[in-house]
């Protein structure tokens, strides 16, 4: 009798019979035992996994909500590089005009003005698809002198149109929103002027973009 008292001293307490063991104790201990075995395999307890739900569901709530603001940062990065393409492209195929006169946005791109957009030209050159599935569109003008200038229609998004105005300004003679001049040769850049005419026509935004040999 006293052998078995002491082997039962020398077991692990969560190992005691429940007989030996008040019932709420030995529930207790089990729960204890069933801790301490998922901490040892390296298992999440309900606590923990429900934390890191939480974190996970946090994180992805902040990827969604700048995740739109990224993408435009991304597309008005695309366009401003596009756009100063066109501009060098349209310059070079125009190298020995005395003006814009007989130039169409077919002939331009036939003088890959517009490589840059690679497969959004037509192959027979007849169309050029703007970043934004938007046509884009050639016609000639007038800033100063008959001829003197080419206008290259772009249709964008208003948040890009917002984003890239002030890059545009910096390589296009005249640049016009929706109709609204934002910037020429007698029109100063203003950042309200160009938030309300981005804005002025909703979701998209129509940008002429003046092309001059000065």
């Amino acid at each position: 009798m006293t052998n078995q008292k002491e082997e039962a001293l020398q077991m692990d307490p969560i190992e005691v019979s429940p007989i030996e063991m008040d019932p709420i104790k030995a529930r207790r201990a089990r729960m204890l035992k069933m801790a301490r075995a998922t901490r040892q395999s390296g298992e999440l307890s309900m606590i923990e996994a429900g934390a890191v739900m939480a974190g996970a569901a946090l994180l992805a709530l902040a990827v969604y909500a700048g995740g739109k603001y990224v993408l435009d940062l991304i597309h008005s990065s695309q366009f401003k590089s596009e756009a100063q393409m066109f501009h060098t492209g349209i310059l070079n195929a125009t190298e020995s005009d005395a003006d814009f006169s007989a130039e169409t946005l077919t002939v331009l791109a036939q003088n890959h003005a517009f490589d840059s957009a690679g497969s959004r030209v037509a192959s027979d050159k007849s169309s050029v698809k703007g970043m934004f599935n938007g046509t884009v569109s050639a016609s000639v003008g007038t800033l100063v002198t008959s001829n003197d200038s080419l206008i290259l229609t772009y249709p964008v998004t208003s948040t890009v149109c917002s984003l890239s105005a002030a890059a545009l300004v910096s390589v296009y003679t005249q640049v016009t929103v929706n109709g609204t001049t934002i910037f020429s040769p007698t029109t100063t850049f203003n950042p309200q002027t160009v938030a309300t005419a981005c804005a002025s026509n909703g979701a998209m935004a129509s940008l002429a973009l003046w092309t001059t040999r000065t």
